[in-house]
């Protein structure tokens, strides 16, 4: 009889910590469960600010009267995309620039992949072109390879396409 007495005190002790240890496991799974979720909300805003900085950067240095500003777009890209970037006019064509007028339409901004603070972005749009009475339309693609760069979004390198 004291054996069994004993037996299921010790079996209520084994069932008693296995319940605990149970409920600890399960706390740490709801906290890393929400973690991940934190984690992955936090990645999806980062995406967002990307794409924006994109669809800013495209719809600064294409939408321009004579030729692109280069204070309209130097807040989206780094110091050497800026020096890639065409902002200089040639003296034999400066009576012609004030008549080029360039807009974007249909613009649409793609996120691609995402890894350590680096972000790819297409962007797909028509750049119309109108000089004098000449207008034209150009289907364009440019990809954007941003950085977050001390918080700030900044485009490090691009592919500029159009047919």
């Amino acid at each position: 009889m004291k054996r069994y007495w004993l037996l299921n005190a010790v079996a209520v002790l084994v069932i008693g910590y296995l319940f605990i240890k149970n409920e600890n496991y399960r706390n740490e799974l709801k906290q890393t469960e929400n973690k991940i979720s934190q984690l992955e909300l936090s990645e999806e805003i980062i995406h967002i600010e990307a794409g924006e900085v994109a669809e800013k950067f495209i719809l600064a240095y294409f939408n321009f009267q004579g030729k692109p500003l280069e204070k309209s777009v130097e807040m989206y890209v780094t110091k050497d995309v800026l020096k890639e970037l065409n902002f200089e006019s040639n003296e034999e064509y400066d009576e012609f620039i004030s008549d080029i007028n360039s807009n974007v339409s249909n613009l649409d901004v793609y996120l691609g992949e995402f890894v350590q603070e680096k972000q790819k972005v297409l962007g797909v749009f028509v750049n119309q072109i109108d000089l004098g009475n000449t207008e034209s339309k150009v289907n364009s693609f440019i990809e954007l390879d941003l950085e977050n760069i001390g918080g700030e979004w900044r485009i490090v390198d691009f592919n500029f396409f159009q047919y």
